[in-house]
């Protein structure tokens, strides 16, 4: 059973979305993650050895869904803080 963490949603242009996706992936290449929404926040502390997925989607009404997840194992010392 998965526990949500965090989650946000918003819409925004091309460009701001591509540098967030910018600055996450210099996040995972360092090993530190902060994230913020809403006012809660979580730090992560990703594996050297990721599973990495990326799905595209056509949606019913015409959307096109594209999601990109990636998981790592918790075992390791001090992986995720919530605060």
């Amino acid at each position: 059973m998965s526990e949500k963490l965090l989650k946000t949603e918003v819409r925004m242009k091309r460009e701001e979305a591509a540098e967030k996706l910018h600055d996450l992936a210099d996040s995972i290449e360092e090993g530190h993650i902060e994230l913020e929404a809403g006012g809660d926040s979580v730090e992560l502390h990703p594996s050297e050895n990721l599973e990495f997925e990326l799905e595209v989607e056509k949606e019913t009404q015409g959307e096109i869904s594209l999601q990109v997840e990636v998981e790592w194992s918790e075992k390791e010392e001090n992986s995720v803080r919530i605060g």
